[in-house]
């Protein structure tokens, strides 16, 4: 059975064949958000009602890591400045994340994703390398996830493509910038954020509720960048006490990040 590698490439090359892919399971855990995260391809399952036929996930990939890749290199970016999205890294430390994935993901070293020692690799592979090295490494492997994000296996896989968004996002807070997230990933995501909650929901057995916010926060608060307080906050239609733990994915934020869209 050929490798993942040789799977994605053939796949970017536009092979004739579909061949087999080899490890659908291993990118499908490409998500490592952020520190302590729980298992995001289980409480995403509910993406099959996700407009897939409206975007292409991969190319949202790419032309995020693009966007990454000169916001981390304009000149005077701090890479020792502290994210507060995620308090425990800086900037190099987010660059090293998502190098980091990409790395995994295409040799297959999933073991442990996306639980804290595997993240916590990324930082220690990074810790001696320039941003500059880092995105040099991103922008070698990454093609290979971004032909298998926009591939008929990576449809059940999409993690990747709201972490690196995620992150994106956590990267201008830190800088100061408006935190600007296009408005079709912004749309795409918000639908599936709605109704991974609804699915939450109803799985643990309680009534259904109708959220109205935006897409905006559907993303930042359900992947963690949002405090129980400030969801608390939102106009819900019902106490919203039994519901907190079906809406966080990643956990509460332990402090207000600041943010507006």
């Amino acid at each position: 059975m050929l490798s993942l590698c040789h799977t994605l490439l053939a796949h970017s090359a536009g092979a004739s064949e579909r061949p087999l892919w080899a490890r659908p399971l291993v990118m499908a855990r490409v998500a490592g958000c952020c520190e302590g995260s729980s298992d995001i391809s289980h409480r995403l399952r509910h993406r099959s009602t996700l407009p897939l036929m409206t975007i292409d996930p991969g190319v949202l990939y790419r032309s995020c890591r693009e966007r990454i890749t000169k916001l981390v290199s304009e000149p005077g970016v701090d890479p020792d400045l502290t994210v507060p999205a995620t308090p425990n890294w800086n900037v190099h430390d987010v660059v090293a994340h998502l190098a980091g994935i990409s790395q995994d993901a295409t040799s297959g070293n999933m073991e442990g994703a996306p639980g804290e020692e595997w993240t916590a690799g990324h930082i220690a592979r990074g810790a001696g390398r320039s941003i500059e090295e880092l995105i040099a490494q991103w922008t070698e492997l990454a093609p290979m996830m971004e032909a298998f994000f926009s591939s008929p296996a990576g449809e059940n896989s999409l993690a990747g493509v709201f972490d690196v968004h995620c992150h994106e996002a956590d990267l201008r807070n830190a800088l100061g910038l408006p935190v600007d997230v296009p408005a079709d990933f912004l749309e795409w995501v918000g639908d599936g954020m709605r109704a991974g909650f609804d699915g939450a929901v109803t799985e643990v057995g309680l009534s259904p509720v109708e959220l109205d916010i935006s897409a905006f926060e559907w993303f930042r608060g359900r992947l963690g960048r949002r405090t129980e307080a400030e969801v608390r906050a939102y106009p819900w239609p019902v106490d919203p006490e039994p519901y907190l733990d079906a809406f966080f994915i990643f956990g509460r934020a332990t402090r207000s990040i600041g943010e507006a869209a």
